[in-house]
């Protein structure tokens, strides 16, 4: 399936009463109480190209267990405490011990709360080149037969993504940094929700600065935080302007993103989903006769669009596909603008379930500079872990820059404060006075 196969296809589809998103965005305008180890189940399945097996429940494997290991037990008069150790609690005990039992939970992550995050997510690790490799968690003895009775239960499924990468800079450090951190099984238990946490606002971020940004392939845009311990004082600029900056550009995502779904055939599930990006790089390589077809559709679609919104005719189309989706652009925008109220609250509500549900960890109110970009102690030691990856050290600046192309910015007062809270918990070396000579380490 490809992009023109998409727009072809455009003279057929229907104008909706209502405005939707089913592709690249991982919230909606009721986001709460994300289940991050359901969404855990549901990337590590497609990390791994496996699935249950059908009719595989919790239930069926600890039954399947347990027999299992009466066999290989001397004493089964402590079969009830093993059970109550791993199975108890809605198995709590059970996804301690590796994060592969966590795809018990990956259909939990179809429940309407969490699928979307799911959605981008899984399209990160099938999209990206990374390999993760099956864990090896050191495991006692009771638990290598835990293991041993799931693997049994896992059948392959390689499936391709739905949707090509909005962001491929974000994907790939995302996939990246899972593989890195499924090496250290027990701290990525402990971290989990707030990989997770911080990848979904990270990229939810940068599609939103990204998203006008469309006759390029997307890239890291400048956005500033500070360290939660920081003070936001007003001579920051960069710091003071980052969150107003960024919620202006969510004003877009919702109407950009909708206007978009026209584009990849929203009727059809098996279609490939393509960025805006891409629509325009695909169209931009088409010979003179695909181009013409194209143009066709996409005017025609504007017209309808446009009149199905009760939006003034357009007399005069532009000529080249640049200007068109520059016009769709606007067509969109206009229709969730403040002149209509009814559809500028629909967009209101998603950018509120942003700020409040996917951003609200990293937002501080500090004082007459406002809200600010914060990272707190526990996601910045998270942030230099992965970005340090498998390496023992790296310079300050590389840290720096590993930063920024995950979409964390610091300004100087802030790089300043980074050194000093290094130097706090010891993981720094100086190998001379010179900014350059400065290692960081991993804490784990």
């Amino acid at each position: 399936m490809t992009v023109s196969d998409n727009l072809l296809t455009l003279n057929s589809q229907e104008i909706q009463n209502k405005n939707f998103i089913n592709s690249f965005l991982p919230f909606r305008s009721q986001t709460t109480g994300l289940d991050f180890e359901a969404i855990a189940g549901s990337v590590l399945a497609a990390a791994f190209k496996k699935r249950l097996e059908k009719e595989s429940t919790l239930d069926s494997f600890k039954a399947a267990f347990m027999k299992r290991l009466s066999y290989k037990l001397t004493d089964q008069s402590i079969q009830p405490f093993i059970e109550k150790m791993y199975f108890d609690n809605d198995a709590a005990g059970l996804f301690k011990v590796s994060p592969e039992f966590l795809i018990f939970k990956a259909n939990q992550a179809e429940m309407s709360t969490n699928k979307h995050v799911s959605q981008v997510l899984i399209s990160f690790v099938r999209n990206s080149d990374a390999k993760f490799q099956r864990l090896s968690s050191d495991v006692n003895f009771l638990e290598r037969e835990l293991v041993h009775e799931f693997q049994e239960r896992l059948v392959d499924s390689d499936e391709a993504s739905a949707e090509y990468s909005y962001l491929p800079f974000i994907t790939q450090h995302f996939s990246e940094d899972l593989s890195f951190l499924l090496k250290y099984p027990e701290y990525f238990l402990e971290n989990l929700r707030s990989f997770f946490n911080l990848y979904t606002f990270l990229y939810s971020s940068q599609l939103a600065l990204n998203i006008n940004g469309w006759t390029e392939e997307p890239a890291s845009k400048p956005l500033f935080f500070i360290l939660d311990t920081e003070k936001a004082s007003l001579e920051r600029k960069q710091v003071r302007e980052a969150f107003r900056h960024l919620k202006v550009k969510a004003f877009d995502l919702f109407p950009v993103l909708s206007m978009l779904e026209y584009l990849n055939q929203p009727q059809d599930r098996k279609a490939k989903k393509f960025p805006l990006w891409k629509v325009f790089s695909d169209i931009e390589s088409m010979n003179a006769s695909q181009a013409s077809q194209v143009r066709s559709s996409l005017v025609n679609f504007c017209e309808r669009y446009r009149e199905k919104r009760d939006l003034e005719a357009i007399d005069v189309y532009p000529e080249t596909s640049k200007e068109l989706l520059e016009l769709l652009s606007r067509t969109a925008k206009e229709i969730f603008g403040k002149s209509r109220p009814n559809q500028y609250t629909v967009n209101s509500k998603f950018v509120n379930a942003f700020e409040n549900e996917i951003a609200s960890h990293f937002i501080q109110v500090r004082g007459r500079s406002g809200r600010v970009l914060t990272i707190s102690q526990d996601y910045f030691l998270l942030l230099t872990n992965i970005s340090i990856g498998s390496k023992e050290q790296v310079r300050f600046q590389e840290l720096l820059h590993k930063f920024k192309k995950r979409g964390v910015w610091f300004d100087r007062q802030s790089e300043q404060a980074i050194i000093r809270f290094f130097e706090r918990i010891g993981n720094i070396e100086r190998m001379s006075d010179s900014g350059d000579a400065v290692y960081v380490r991993k804490t784990l």
